[in-house]
């Protein structure tokens, strides 16, 4: 059996409600089976909180609390994170299938890089 790192992703919100629970699935679906999943939302007043409590017992914890911004956020999750490899995912970009997997891999092949990223594909609200 291959080692699997622990893989800690935050996502920072704020009001992103349209687009929140799409991002949630495309990490709580992913096929890599160590991953622990932060949520840091700023303090959303559009329902956002609604839809995180949907997926609450597949987080690692999640908090809703007035920040600084996108950044502050960030650094919220990461002071949360515990995870041999640490990413985010910003609540209104997705990640494709395989996506953990794929870095884990990008890192294990190549053990002297400091950070993996892909390609970025943009899509519109409508999914397109």
């Amino acid at each position: 059996m291959q080692y699997e790192p622990l893989v800690s992703i935050v996502t920072p919100s704020f009001n992103q409600a349209a687009f929140l629970e799409q991002t949630l699935r495309s990490v709580l679906e992913q096929d890599y089976p160590n991953v622990e999943y932060w949520v840091i939302d700023g303090g959303s007043t559009d329902g956002s909180v609604d839809i995180i409590r949907q997926y609450e017992s597949r987080l690692a914890g999640w908090v809703s609390e007035k920040d600084q911004g996108q950044a502050d956020g960030i650094n919220k999750g990461f002071a949360r994170a515990t995870g041999e490899i640490i990413g985010w995912l910003n609540s209104d970009d997705l990640y494709y299938p395989r996506a953990i997997s794929g870095a884990v891999e990008a890192f294990r092949l190549h053990p002297e890089a400091s950070f993996v990223f892909s390609d970025v594909e943009s899509i519109d609200e409508h999914g397109s």
